[in-house]
């Protein structure tokens, strides 16, 4: 049983618990304010460059991963005016934030 809990268990119980850490870092997130000034913020410069008034569809109720709202703004900052000024046009990864299947 000793032999267990020092080669097996201890290991094991280690990435467990850092597994736990690493999912529910607060640094890995933005607070829902943040969120939804940054991707205002995104729309913005793209409406000003490309001539149009156009709103975000939603706003973020919760915590938005960090990445996932980056990834959405770079979506928008590349997209062609063209593109942008389509109604209803809004990129992929932008429609995914705040979508998990756990």
């Amino acid at each position: 049983m000793k032999l267990f809990f020092s080669g097996i268990g201890i290991p094991l119980l280690c990435v467990g618990l850092s597994f736990h850490c690493i999912q529910n870092r607060d640094d890995l997130f933005y607070s829902a304010q943040e969120a939804n000034q940054k991707i205002f913020e995104t729309y913005a410069l793209k409406n000003s460059a490309c001539g149009r008034e156009k709103l975000p569809g939603a706003i973020f109720l919760g915590r938005v991963k960090i990445d996932d709202l980056k990834l959405c703004s770079r979506a928008i900052e590349l997209v062609t005016c063209n593109t942008w000024n389509t109604e209803g046009y809004l990129p992929d990864s932008c429609k995914a934030i705040g979508t998990s299947f756990r």
